[in-house]
C-alpha cells in the first residue's frame, strides 16, 4: 500500500531510528509493531525496510566501475557511421563522435552490433 506522505516521512527518521528499524524487521517484528515502537508511521518503516532491502544489499551501488565515457546517444551515432559507411575508419568515428575514446571502444560497439 504505498503512502502519500512517505517520502517526507522517511527523510525525518535518524541513522539510529533507521538502524532499530532494519534490526527489528530482520528479527521478525511486524511493521505495525516496529512503527509502535520506534514511534513512526508504518509508511516510513516500510520505506526504510523497503530502501534496506533494495540498496542495502541486494542491488550493486551506483558508481562502481568505470565512468562512461559514451552516452548512449554517442553508441548509437557509431554504429550508425559504420552501417552508413563500411569502409569508415575508427579514427574518423572517434572524430567525428567527438568525445575522446578509445579506439577498441568503437570496436567494441561494432562488435556488440555484429559488424
Amino acid at each position: 500500500m504505498p503512502c502519500k506522505r512517505a517520502r517526507r516521512h522517511f527523510s525525518q527518521l535518524s541513522e539510529f531510528e533507521r538502524g532499530l528499524i532494519i534490526g527489528m524487521k530482520t528479527a521478525g517484528w511486524s511493521t505495525y509493531r516496529v512503527a509502535g515502537q520506534v514511534d513512526r508511521s508504518e509508511c516510513a518503516v516500510r520505506n526504510s525496510w523497503k530502501q534496506w532491502t533494495r540498496e542495502g544489499n541486494l542491488v550493486r551501488k551506483t558508481g562502481s566501475g568505470a565512468t562512461r565515457k559514451t552516452t548512449r546517444r554517442d553508441d548509437r551515432k557509431i554504429v550508425r557511421q559504420a552501417l552508413v559507411d563500411p569502409t569508415v575508419t575508427r579514427s574518423t568515428i572517434r572524430a567525428d563522435v567527438g568525445v575522446a575514446i578509445f579506439p577498441q571502444t568503437i570496436s567494441r560497439h561494432l562488435a556488440e552490433a555484429n559488424l
